[in-house]
């Protein structure tokens, strides 16, 4: 790391502190509300919006353009949110806010623990997707999270470490090598894994959302075929201000007499499904603004892509 590029991480840094600082001496709901509304407003004229208003037209391209631009307001609106949550994130585990969360399906997560089996929870960026493995700690599930080391070394240090306290202590993985080798440890422990899988992943696999070709992560399926162990998809949905329901769907098996192959690519089709549902259902409280369709020239060459008219 260069001077420079730790001069430019650390006022990165000291910002999102005294923003954070700020947003914490509000409160929780008046945090989430003040930073949905500058979001709201800000958002839309960012730059980066663009690429969320394609993305929008591209899996949806029946909308008018009215609809897509309510859809888009209304993303920023849940991103400020979240943003100004972050700084009451650890808040959220503690048993007199327990009314913000409401967890559908919680039962059967619990029986699965007490039994000794583990699982993989799967969703995407909906509302706060913090809380996921937040529930996990909620419902008495031992495991960890994967996430995706920040670019700014301070920012990550300090999220691992909000993280790791908000969850009581939860497995922090990263993603790559090292992180695969926790994973491991972690099914063959009968424990929990939380991750979001709606990001792209140029060396994953080849399945569809919302009818367009998307590079997905097969871990989850691998580890259901590998491990046996079910994969549990998990939809976020804000209610109201700073109030959640956390729903777990009917797990997705691995047939144990398939080929291993095919059955990855179906469980990973399978979620792609699920991401969809949830997406179409409530599409604005989905983060549109990663780069979630395009491809490599590498890609290209050797899958074709839906521009050229050269995959179906």
């Amino acid at each position: 790391m260069t001077a420079k590029s730790t001069t430019v991480h650390l006022f990165e840094y000291a910002a999102l502190k005294i923003a954070l600082a700020f947003f914490h001496l509000l409160g929780l709901d008046r945090a989430s509300a003040l930073g949905g509304r500058l979001a709201r407003y800000l958002g839309p004229k960012l730059g980066i919006s663009k690429r969320a208003r394609a993305n929008i037209r591209r899996a949806m391209p029946d909308l008018p353009p009215a609809e897509v631009e309510r859809i888009l307001a209304a993303m920023w609106e849940n991103l400020g949110r979240t943003i100004g949550e972050y700084a009451h994130l650890e808040r959220f585990g503690h048993p007199g806010e327990r009314h913000r969360i409401e967890v559908v399906g919680a039962g059967a997560l619990r029986a699965m623990a007490a039994e000794g089996y583990g699982g993989v929870l799967v969703s995407g960026h909906f509302s706060n997707w913090e809380l996921l493995p937040l529930v996990m700690r909620l419902e008495g599930l031992e495991g960890g999270e994967v996430y995706r080391h920040a670019n700014n070394p301070f920012v990550n240090e300090w999220m691992v470490s909000l993280r790791r306290r908000a969850t009581g202590g939860a497995t922090q993985i990263p993603k790559g090598g090292a992180g695969a080798r926790v994973i491991v440890r972690l099914m063959r422990e009968n424990r929990f894994v939380a991750m979001l899988t709606d990001q792209k992943m140029n060396d994953g696999v080849e399945a569809r959302l919302f009818g367009l070709r998307a590079m997905t992560a097969g871990a989850p399926a691998g580890l259901a075929v590998r491990y046996n162990v079910p994969v549990l998809p998990v939809g976020i949905e804000r209610l109201e201000g700073a109030r959640f329901r956390v729903t777990v769907y009917d797990p997705i098996l691995a047939n144990p007499e398939a080929e291993p192959f095919d059955e990855i690519l179906r469980i990973t089709q399978e979620i792609n499904d699920f991401l969809e549902a949830r997406i179409r259902a409530r599409p604005h409280e989905w983060l549109w603004l990663h780069d979630r369709w395009s491809v490599k020239p590498w890609q290209r060459r050797r899958y074709g892509s839906e521009e050229d008219g050269s995959v179906e």
